[in-house]
């Protein structure tokens, strides 16, 4: 299969992780994210990322929490650059369970703290960082590279007038 360039085959469509994103901190924890992405022919897009945070284990406990993140901007596509501007306005995530040393408990407190957390003014401003990938666009594949970072991502739907 041909890879095309971009001005030659559209990205408008929607776009799915084709294998989890995996990133380990200093601490031991560990953020698991499978995003999805859709561009629409008008210039906007839609980012909804599903997410597994896990704390290092520890001693006396370890949680895990499973959120979702939706995210709504504009982007542009100049030859090979695609620049995402979020708007923070949009941005939301709710907490979809909450799991402590492999038990879910979705213990109220902790959901309703963690969701004040993700909903944060600190981070809706993080969400809100505008990002540029240079990628690569095939019949079937999108390729978003960021520095070292890659992520690969499925064609799972084609965006048509």
């Amino acid at each position: 299969m041909a890879v095309m360039t971009v001005q030659a085959q559209s990205i408008c469509a929607s776009w799915r992780c084709m294998q989890p994103m995996v990133q380990t901190e200093e601490d031991g924890s560990v953020v698991i994210q499978n995003p999805m992405y859709t561009f629409n022919e008008d210039g906007t897009y839609y980012l909804a990322n599903e997410m597994t945070m896990s704390t290092p284990p520890a001693q006396t406990m370890e949680m895990e929490i499973a959120v979702n993140m939706e995210l709504k901007g504009t982007y542009t596509l100049e030859g090979d650059k695609l620049t995402l501007t979020p708007n923070a306005d949009t941005y939301k995530a709710d907490v979809l369970s909450i799991s402590q040393n492999g038990k879910v408990t979705n213990n109220p407190m902790v959901k309703s703290s963690v969701k004040q957390m993700l909903n944060s003014k600190e981070a809706k401003d993080e969400a809100a960082e505008v990002s540029s990938f240079t990628v690569t666009v095939s019949d079937t594949m999108l390729e978003m590279k960021d520095g070292d970072e890659t992520m690969s991502l499925v064609r799972i739907s084609t965006i048509k007038n």
